[in-house]
């Protein structure tokens, strides 16, 4: 019984009691908009690189495409010029 009035006792003593006036919600929403931003900045991170390695991909794939056309139409052009030679 002691007991329970003593937890009574302080249970009277903790309601009385005012809670200090802290606002952190400010600290709060900086925070985990901190942690948002990183997180964005993570999960954007292995698009970046995919998107580097295709743009460097594409770019070795149109300097080989211009290469390849410049020589098969070389000997078009040949044809073109005997053609156009020969109607003079």
């Amino acid at each position: 019984m002691k007991n329970e009035s003593q937890f009574e006792k302080l249970v009277a003593r903790a309601r009385d009691e005012a809670a200090p006036s802290v606002d952190v919600a400010g600290r709060v929403i900086a925070i985990l908009t901190a942690e948002q931003d990183r997180l964005d900045r993570v999960s954007e991170r292995p698009l970046m690189w995919l998107a580097a390695f295709s743009s460097a991909a594409a770019t070795a794939a149109a300097v080989f495409a211009i290469i390849v056309y410049n020589t098969w139409a070389d000997p078009l052009m040949e044809i073109v010029d005997e053609i156009s030679w020969a109607m003079q």
